[in-house]
């Protein structure tokens, strides 16, 4: 393994109404966004003209922050292809990480899969997370949802609360707790400040989140032990003291991939692992896994491997059998 020079990606996701085309539009402002581009589905749905500098191609605009806007007129992966060429050959500026907003009716999974599957891409690209707008002034009842709208806060990384200025507490507190209840690994934070957007968008611990809601609701860290999810769908998460072998990750990775197949949703991790002293982030959708990215320095001080799955007929026990069979765990 060698320490990967892809540049991350970041989705942004969330149902219709849910407000993220105003959460990216006033992101677009911060001069913060600067070295990042971002792909929307129309960018004259995003009311930014004021922030125009020029057009740099026909799909392409630059803005006052140093963002560049890419229109995604063609195939996804086309425009992600299109977008590193032009900035490899200087057309566009060299732009350091990207942003993909999808439409409302999105479901992450193809994505992670088209990213996970297509080699020119993860090649160029890595996953950084999946951020999903919540519309707090609807309620959310995983019996009745869409689907969709289920399986964005299932998937995310973080969870952007929106419209709580204009909802009641008591609506804000059961969407919250909703969310909680299908995503317990996710960071949940009002999208009211903009330190607490761009500290989502960008992944920067430089800029503050809001710790706690109206009505006391406390936000959830990433990788706390999971709960049962709608239907057959759960979440659990695995956690190892000592470092473990890469190649017993990936032997137990690829028999993950065999068993679970399809029913594999997503798969996260942040590995210790005895061949480098640099923390390993690995994403898998399916029967894909990404190839691995270093980190500079671990999050805090808690050096655990920890792997996040998000399964239909998940078997905890099974699972964590697996990880200490193939890794010679429980030898150590």
């Amino acid at each position: 393994m060698s320490k990967s020079k892809r540049l991350p990606i970041t989705l942004l996701t969330g149902f219709l109404g849910s407000g993220k085309t105003s959460l990216l539009q006033r992101a677009l402002a911060d001069p913060r966004m600067g070295r990042t581009a971002v792909i929307i589905n129309e960018i004259g749905e995003v009311g930014i003209d004021h922030l125009l500098v020029g057009k740099l191609d026909d799909d392409a605009i630059l803005l006052k922050s140093g963002c560049l806007c890419c229109s995604l007129k063609n195939d996804f992966s086309e425009t992600l292809l299109s977008l590193y060429n032009r900035r490899e050959s200087g057309k566009f500026p060299p732009f350091e990480r990207v942003i993909v907003e999808t439409t409302g009716l999105a479901d992450p999974v193809p994505l992670l899969r088209l990213l996970l599957s297509s080699e020119p891409l993860n090649t160029y690209y890595s996953v950084r997370g999946i951020v999903t707008t919540v519309d707090t002034m609807i309620d959310l009842d995983v019996e009745v949802s869409r689907e969709e709208r289920i399986r964005q806060i299932a998937l995310a990384d973080s969870i952007v609360l929106t419209k709580t200025d204009l909802a009641h507490s008591e609506s804000v507190d059961a969407v919250a707790s909703t969310v909680q209840r299908i995503n317990s690994r996710a960071t949940i934070n009002l999208g009211c400040e903009n330190n607490e957007v761009m500290s989502v968008l960008l992944d920067d611990r430089r800029y503050p989140t809001t710790s706690e809601a109206p009505g006391g609701f406390r936000y959830i860290s990433p990788f706390k032990e999971g709960a049962a999810l709608h239907a057959r769908v759960g979440t659990c998460c695995l956690f190892r003291e000592n470092p473990l072998p890469w190649q017993g990750l990936v032997s137990f990775f690829r028999a993950v991939a065999l068993k679970y197949g399809n029913r594999m949703l997503r798969m996260k991790g942040l590995l210790n692992i005895e061949e480098s002293s640099l923390p390993v982030v690995v994403h898998g959708v399916e029967r894909y896994l990404f190839p691995e990215t270093f980190l500079d320095e671990w999050p805090d001080s808690d050096t655990r491997s920890r792997i996040v799955f998000i399964v239909e007929d998940i078997n905890e026990s099974e699972l964590s059998e697996l990880l200490d069979e193939h890794c010679n765990y429980a030898s150590k």
